[in-house]
């Protein structure tokens, strides 16, 4: 019975999820950037910072609202992800439910294990990137594979999607061949890997372009399916 209520609740809600989830996250973003003053006093850029340094505790003066951002939109993200892999009812809109609700979940993790404790917060943010990689991946295949007739999702919103993809693509092919020339992995997203800051960094940027381009694929998705 409660069951029942949740399912025929997730069906008929699951969309509105999606962009609240995108506001908090970007919300929170841009309230901590806005104030952000760096270990050498610098001002926050995109073009060579990563994200998780507006949540680093102790530089960041407000690193409080991006990591709640980060744990509050991760967990709005639960409903919508798990609401459109049942209404896309294929076995691609299934795999992407299942990837992306461990993304939703390493998001969450993300904000909790804040970048000073790089370790943890290392292995939740990659998890994140690999997940959200094959969420998008299955989740563009299950709007391209949609019967016309059955069509809630129009082939257009796959061109965000394709972005998504070659960005994380791109993205963690950085991050991996990185890994190969230094044989370790305990410097992945770790802004002192660079003796001094770079004007153009550009894994960083990479980062924030996976960044924008999730967002607004979820924002997109969400808002047409309300329409």
């Amino acid at each position: 019975m409660v069951f029942n209520s949740f399912l025929s609740f997730l069906s008929t809600h699951y969309q509105h999820f999606g962009w609240m989830g995108s506001l908090v996250i970007l919300l929170g973003s841009l309230l901590s950037g806005l104030v952000y003053s760096g270990k050498s006093s610098e001002k926050y850029s995109i073009l060579n910072h990563y994200i998780s340094e507006l949540g680093e505790i102790g530089v960041a003066k407000r690193a409080w609202a991006f990591n709640t951002g980060m744990i509050v939109g991760g967990t709005l993200f639960l409903p919508f992800i798990a609401g459109l892999g049942l209404s896309l009812s294929s076995w691609t809109g299934w795999a992407g439910m299942a990837a992306g609700l461990l993304a939703a979940v390493s998001s969450v993790f993300v904000g909790i294990f804040s970048m000073e404790r790089m370790e943890p917060h290392r292995k939740a943010a990659m998890t994140f990137f690999r997940s959200g990689l094959v969420t998008i991946l299955f989740f563009t295949i299950a709007v391209f594979l949609q019967p016309a007739a059955q069509r809630t999702i129009p082939l257009a919103v796959n061109i965000i999607g394709i972005a998504a993809i070659a960005c994380y693509s791109a993205f963690l092919l950085i991050v991996d061949l990185k890994n190969a020339e230094k044989n370790e992995e305990n410097q992945n997203l770790d802004p002192t890997e660079e003796k001094e800051r770079p004007r153009f960094w550009r894994t960083p940027f990479l980062e924030w372009l996976v960044f924008f381009s999730t967002i607004a694929w979820f924002l997109c998705v969400s808002l047409i399916l309300i329409a």
